[in-house]
């Protein structure tokens, strides 16, 4: 595992294993993938029986049009798919899924007073990208707010590539900064796509796993 902390904004979390398995509440991991892919792609169908295996539930998020989203078209998406959120779910979201599902929960933290267990976003950004010009409307368009995102969802991590071609690591900084959230490094892992190595990720899993049994 080739994880390097940026930062820790919040204080290190130790997780505790439930020593009686059977008493052991199942979570529920909803992992949203980004522009131009689909549930199928990179590293998520390997988590997805990763999470299964371990006895929990797992879905992975279909968003319409990936190669041409539309906001609100992914807004009913994930309105649709994960209607119900507590404190036993684990969101995991790439890229532009990040920016997506933050803004869903935004919107639902407003109005729910349920909290989740914890976010964990990859390559993520909530800023313009200067190579992808065309997705500026739809950045635009998610409205995060900081303050309600810390408090409904208490545990975040975001993962950051050091040599990511299209989100510069400034972004995701930024973005754990928003989201208080702990920040790692992984040395050149690309975009984490599956061209880049990423048809498994060994660190989040690392990050989850405790996570499913605390």
């Amino acid at each position: 595992m080739h994880l390097v902390s940026c930062y820790f904004n919040r204080q290190p979390v130790i997780h505790k294993k439930n020593a009686n398995m059977n008493n052991m509440k199942q979570k529920k991991v909803y992992i949203v993938h980004g522009y131009q892919a689909s549930p199928n792609d990179h590293w998520f169908p390997w988590l997805s029986r990763k999470v299964h295996a371990a006895g929990h539930f797992s879905k992975r998020v279909m968003l319409p049009e990936s190669s041409q989203p539309d906001f609100e078209a992914w807004q009913q998406s994930l309105a649709l798919q994960i209607p119900h959120l507590n404190e036993d779910t684990i969101i995991v979201a790439h890229s532009l899924g990040c920016a997506a599902v933050l803004h869903y929960l935004t919107q639902h933290f407003q109005t729910a007073a349920k909290n989740i267990q914890a976010g964990i976003f990859v390559s993520g950004f909530a800023a313009p990208l200067s190579v992808i010009p065309e997705l500026n409307e739809f950045i635009a368009a998610a409205k995060l707010d900081s303050v309600k995102l810390q408090t409904s969802m208490p545990l975040a991590f975001c993962l950051l590539s050091s040599n990511d071609p299209i989100v510069p690591p400034p972004l995701t900084l930024q973005l754990s900064n928003l989201l208080n959230a702990q920040c790692f490094e992984v040395k050149k892992a690309g975009h984490f796509m599956r061209k880049d190595g990423y048809s498994e990720f060994d660190e989040i899993w690392e990050l989850i796993k405790p996570l499913l049994s605390s």
